[in-house]
């Protein structure tokens, strides 16, 4: 299975994004929908014998919400991904990972920065987060 689609199906579960549709590398107008997207970077932490391996994979989580003037409406926007962070940081600590199948095992799941205004339009704003999951991939057997 691709680590994306785990992610998918993984965060389906999150409570914080109540009944709000999840979406892979697309993010429309509406608000309330979120998306995962890929990230770029070294796929790699560290290298061992016969081709095992510590990796990450780097992907952005958004959405699209109301913006505007309203500073409480912007206050929520931007607290949802502290919120979102700390929800990460329990399911490390519960160690509550996405399915990744066969000679992948999980060992963490994490936002590396805060949440974001990413980009704007008159009455919507993009937010978003840069996350990373770490995990262990076996080698030749």
């Amino acid at each position: 299975m691709a680590i994306i689609q785990s992610l998918y199906d993984y965060f389906k579960a999150c409570p914080l994004l109540g009944d709000g549709k999840i979406n892979v590398d697309y993010l429309p107008e509406k608000t309330r929908e979120y998306t995962i997207d890929a990230i770029t970077g070294d796929p790699y932490i560290k290298r061992y014998a016969r081709g095992a391996a510590m990796k990450q994979y780097l992907f952005a989580f958004g959405n699209r919400e109301f913006y505007g003037p309203d500073v409480l409406q912007n206050i929520a926007n931007s607290g949802f991904y502290e919120d979102f962070s700390d929800w990460l940081e329990q399911q490390t600590k519960a160690r509550n990972f996405p399915a990744l199948g066969p000679g992948k095992t999980p060992r963490k799941i994490e936002a590396q920065s805060t949440g974001y205004l990413f980009g704007a339009s008159p009455d919507s704003a993009r937010y978003q987060i840069q996350c990373r999951l770490i995990y262990y991939q076996e080698g030749l057997h």
